[in-house]
């Protein structure tokens, strides 16, 4: 069935249904190309079911969103008075960072608010009976059980309790696997317990929202925005400006400019975070995406980017961030020195040694008479330069020059968090605060963060596995039925391939349980993945297209050269028990013969002969014997047979 149309911004339904019309409404429900495989449960914490008020709490969440510069939202909320339509669902939504989809790695979630406060008391009531049949008819229509179907927010936060630590996962699946089994409900467990406390995430939560709005445009924080969660996730620093779209070379772009790095992603795709510093990969562009994304970056500082320039060619090998303002002058001791002020740091020289750049930082904790003087006159210049003034007297400012988390983005102010009184003061890197009046006792948002870990069981496979089809070619070999499941999410640990070839295939042995090793690869912040994992079973897993560069191989030395193999490999992992390699290596023949296809396949597109296969442990010089098991000649004859059929006219 055709959805119904939308209002406003962001685009929300904003029509309330029964329960008998939204099993009316699912039953029909059209996801066009791209269906979801996934569905994030959510609480909304505020509004509680108390506060709830119908048509005007949706519009009002609308508004607060659109505040937030949201393009789009939840799919679905549930209260008290029914199921309430948001962001069509057939539409990639925003609720969950990563966690949202992305049309180019083909798969999407399913946003679920439910309306209410779960973290001390269990969803109870017409909200929890609306929920179950929300998660159950989607699990129904869309043919995914409800363990491969439902995750939490929390599996993609280390900030959030959502959706609340009183609902567990075993709880939330037993339950809706008894509604579409149309059998009795399981027993209420414990509650879950994790670091986040509710006055550390009130705390938390809040500081988060001051120190993102600060150079945001208001903004603030958006836990469910891709691009926040992927800046906290790999301790990118604060925003710089706000976000927004870009046209380049015919697509759109959305970026952000952080304190360490610019974010960006093609407009659908809210959960592929690329940063542009892995597109430029130290390199300065003439023209195209990168070079637009650099000149947008410096321009959200005031200034324009210089490639000639010394400080601007420090400053990007650095990754110092963007510019506060533009290159001035100050006299310190009869010395003129020349500096410009930097998201993470500030570069000052001697005039005339232009190449000559030195960094602040560095007299941090210099006594020296000469560089002390020269030190709190760069420190008093960097305040100026976002509009601060510099008290050498003040804690605050103390912490922050031996921090060394870089430029002041607002003055020290206060705010009350459940009627305690706060002062703080946000830098690029991190922000500062007390508890009002214990002054001397400075504390930093980061280390509250890091004390917050989310439960996040490993996210199971999902539901719908196909045939292995690769290079058109459908026939297993005998005796073997090969299946191809593509996990979602997709793993991060990834990036553009800079024009470069595929030329090798490097193998990989990861100990351990496949769901650990699959969640350790696609989990947020992950900094390892291979594009393919084969269980000994013999089932084969993508998880980074083959268009990108997957984070398994780093550089290499050849020859004299330093060679980045991420960028010309393939990855492909390979089960192991998880005593291996003192353990043995049961039956691996479905594997074995996995791998041969799947390697005749990959030679069959690109230009890889019998040398192109090589062992990671080979590479990095390991003593592990990952060919344990391994008929290497074997395999790379599946290579020699492909490279024939290559050029069969």
């Amino acid at each position: 069935m055709s959805d119904f149309p939308t209002e406003g911004a962001p685009p929300f339904i904003n029509r309330r249904l029964t329960l008998t019309e939204w099993r009316q409404y699912i039953a029909g429900y059209s996801f066009g190309n791209l269906a979801p495989s996934r569905l994030v449960l959510h609480h909304t914490y505020r509004p509680t079911q108390a506060q709830w008020a119908g048509l005007r709490t949706m519009r009002g969440i609308q508004r607060f969103y659109a505040g937030k510069g949201w393009t789009s939202g939840p799919h679905l909320f549930v209260a008290p008075d029914g199921i309430w339509l948001a962001t069509p669902m057939s539409r990639i939504g925003i609720h969950a960072g990563v966690g949202n989809g992305s049309s180019d790695q083909g798969w999407y979630s399913i946003g679920l608010e439910m309306v209410g406060d779960f973290n001390a008391n269990r969803p109870a009531g017409p909200v929890w009976d609306l929920s179950l049949a929300v998660m159950g008819e989607l699990s129904r229509r869309l043919a995914i059980a409800p363990r491969q179907l439902i995750s939490f927010h929390r599996d993609y936060t280390s900030t959030k309790s959502c959706p609340g630590w009183s609902v567990s996962k075993d709880w939330v699946w037993q339950s809706v696997e008894a509604y579409l089994q149309q059998t009795a409900p399981p027993a209420p467990p414990p509650p879950e317990t994790g670091g986040i406390t509710p006055a550390n995430e009130l705390l938390l939560e809040q500081l988060y929202e001051e120190s993102f709005r600060q150079k945001s445009g208001g903004q603030g924080y958006n836990p469910a925005w891709a691009f926040h969660q992927y800046a906290v996730a790999n301790n990118l620093g604060l925003p710089l400006a706000p976000s927004r779209t870009i046209s380049e070379g015919g697509k759109s772009y959305d970026l952000q400019p952080f304190a360490r790095d610019t974010l960006y992603t093609e407009v659908p795709n809210w959960g592929d975070v690329r940063t542009l510093s892995q597109l430029l990969g130290g390199a300065i562009p003439p023209d195209g995406l990168g070079r637009r994304l650099l000149n947008e970056t410096y321009q959200a500082g005031g200034a324009t980017f210089r490639p000639d320039w010394a400080f601007h060619q420090f400053a990007l090998l650095n990754r110092l961030g963007p510019p506060i303002g533009t290159s001035l002058n100050l006299t310190v001791d009869g010395r003129q020195y020349a500096y410009q002020v930097f998201a993470t740091d500030t570069l000052y020289n001697l005039v005339p040694n232009w190449r000559d750049v030195r960094t602040l930082s560095r007299l941090a904790s210099s006594s020296d008479p000469a560089e002390v003087r020269l030190r709190e006159a760069l420190l008093a210049a960097t305040y100026r330069a976002t509009g601060q003034t510099y008290r050498p007297e003040w804690a605050f400012h103390q912490q922050a020059r031996t921090m060394a988390i870089g430029a002041p983005l607002s003055g020290s102010y206060r705010i009350s968090v459940e009627g305690s009184s706060y002062a703080l003061q946000v830098y690029a890197l991190d922000t500062l605060y007390n508890l009002v009046p214990q002054w001397s006792d400075v504390r930093r948002m980061s280390n509250l963060a890091a004390t917050q870990q989310p439960l996040g069981a490993p996210m199971a496979a999902p539901a719908a596995v196909e045939r292995m089809v690769l290079g058109g070619v459908e026939t297993p070999p005998p005796g073997l039925e090969l299946r191809l499941v593509r996990y979602t999410p997709q793993s991060q640990a990834c990036s553009d391939r800079a024009g470069r070839t595929i030329e090798q295939v490097i193998l990989h042995a990861l100990p351990g349980p496949v769901e650990a090793s699959l969640h350790a690869m696609t989990r947020l912040g992950a900094r390892f993945a291979t594009h393919y994992y084969l269980s000994l079973d013999g089932l084969i897993y993508q998880l980074v297209d083959e268009a990108l560069a997957a984070w398994h191989a780093g550089i290499a030395s050849a020859d004299g050269f330093w060679l980045n193999l991420n960028l010309t490999s393939i990855g492909v992992a390979l089960e192991r028990p998880a005593d291996w390699p003192e353990g043995p290596v049961d039956d691996t023949e479905p594997q074995l013969l996995a791998l041969r296809w799947l390697l005749q396949q990959l030679a069959s597109r690109y230009p890889l002969s019998p040398s192109a296969l090589l062992l990671w442990s080979s590479l990095a010089g390991s003593d592990a014997d990952a060919a344990e098991g391994l008929p290497l000649s074997v395999l790379r004859e599946a290579l020699v047979g492909a490279e024939k059929d290559r050029y069969v006219d």
